[in-house]
């Protein structure tokens, strides 16, 4: 997306027979419109993708929303044809395409399932919160809901899958990102930053002549967030929203067996800076 970038991470995808069907094909897709309908055919899963790129529609959200749709009843899982079919009721803008087509929030309310992965009505995406409990933290209190970019911990010194620690690797996690949001600079290359800190600020200065500190990129993080923390308040917002499904504090996710068991009292002072 950016004229130099060395990393280059789209990609273009073709079948079996080298006819190309979409560009690109990422992880999210995979893991929404494939592994979370028990869908295991790239070709099917690439058809999918190019329906909901040129219909404009989040591969996340509209996976999720197909698995509602599943659990509903209204396909089997694992089966592509059926998904193709739905996706083309999303196309002819009938009932039920309005539905799918609205996200997976509109879908369980409207559908009557209760197993909805979502947090203030944004599907989650495909980290699961009771395996990687970090992520879990930044999915319930991020402003913008289920956002893996607003601070994946996947990469944090923490024991994934125990409570203790999680509220702390969010916070970081969320700061930084907030901040690398804020400059416009990519996730990917948040990466690098983070093994030499003082980058930031070095280009921050050579760009603009300012004379910015090593804190920058925190302060700029935690004023981000801070403010869109107040769009939220002032929207109606409230610490209730800043949770996960309570299936997922019930359900076990195997094979670790574990559930997402981080307090909420920790939740709720992780803005307490």
């Amino acid at each position: 997306c950016m004229a130099g970038c060395t990393i280059q991470c789209s990609n273009i995808y073709a079948d079996v027979n080298g006819k190309q069907i979409v560009s690109p094909v990422e992880y999210e897709t995979i893991g929404l419109v494939g592994s979370n309908l028990g869908i295991s055919e790239p070709d099917v899963i690439a058809h999918l993708n190019y329906q909901m790129n040129d219909l404009g529609l989040d591969t996340i959200e509209t996976g999720a929303a197909l698995g509602v749709a599943a659990e509903a009843g209204l396909m089997e899982w694992g089966d592509g044809q059926r998904a193709m079919e739905l996706m083309e009721e999303v196309r002819k803008g009938t009932a039920l395409g309005r539905v799918i087509g609205n996200g997976a929030k509109l879908a369980g309310e409207v559908l009557g399932v209760q197993r909805v992965p979502v947090v203030k009505g944004q599907a989650i995406s495909a980290y699961d919160p009771r395996a990687i409990k970090g992520t879990g933290v930044t999915y319930a209190t991020s402003p913008q809901g289920a956002d893996h970019t607003a601070g994946l911990t996947l990469r944090m010194p923490v024991d994934h899958l125990k409570p203790e620690g999680q509220v702390a690797a969010s916070r970081t996690a969320q700061i930084r990102m907030a901040g690398f949001d804020s400059l416009g600079a990519c996730i990917f290359g948040a990466f690098g930053f983070n093994l030499a800190p003082t980058t930031i600020q070095d280009l921050v200065n050579g760009q603009h002549g300012w004379d910015v500190g090593a804190d920058y990129l925190t302060e700029l993080g935690k004023a981000t967030i801070d403010l869109e923390r107040e769009f939220n308040r002032r929207a109606g917002f409230t610490p209730a929203d800043d949770r996960l499904p309570e299936w997922m504090a019930l359900e076990a996710l195997a094979p670790n067996n574990t559930v997402f068991d981080v307090p909420t009292a920790e939740m709720d002072a992780i803005y307490n800076w």
